[in-house]
């Protein structure tokens, strides 16, 4: 058997393998078509997200709104925030400690020499 044979024969088996695989380009058209094509559906996407974003911000008004009315009509006006009447957490802040302490953390104050006289 000669050489080139084996080559052709390797090529094929290759080739086939890639095709089986999926790589290369399944998508039909030019370049410029298919460019296209994203452009048209990246703005369609664009357009659905812009409408997605206006119905939840009037969905939010007419929330917020409606709470207003409520906690005005239940006389805790003062007692709510701003964002949706629920109070806000408190929280306390936690003291942060300085580099000498933790450096010294496993330091003892008192001297270990021992004075015999």
């Amino acid at each position: 058997m000669s050489r080139g044979d084996q080559r052709d024969r390797d090529r094929a088996k290759n080739q086939a393998k890639q095709d089986a695989k999926g790589g290369g380009n399944s998508r039909e058209g030019t370049p410029a078509q298919r460019n296209q094509e994203d452009a048209v559906k990246l703005q369609a996407k664009l357009a659905a997200k812009q409408a997605k974003k206006a119905e939840e911000e009037a969905n939010a008004a007419a929330v917020k709104a409606a709470g207003v009315v409520a906690a005005a009509a239940a006389g805790a006006g003062g007692a709510i925030n701003k964002a949706g009447g629920v109070p806000k957490k408190k929280t306390t802040k936690k003291k942060t400690e300085n580099f000498d302490d933790l450096l010294n953390a496993g330091l003892t104050t008192t001297s270990k020499k021992n004075k015999k006289k």
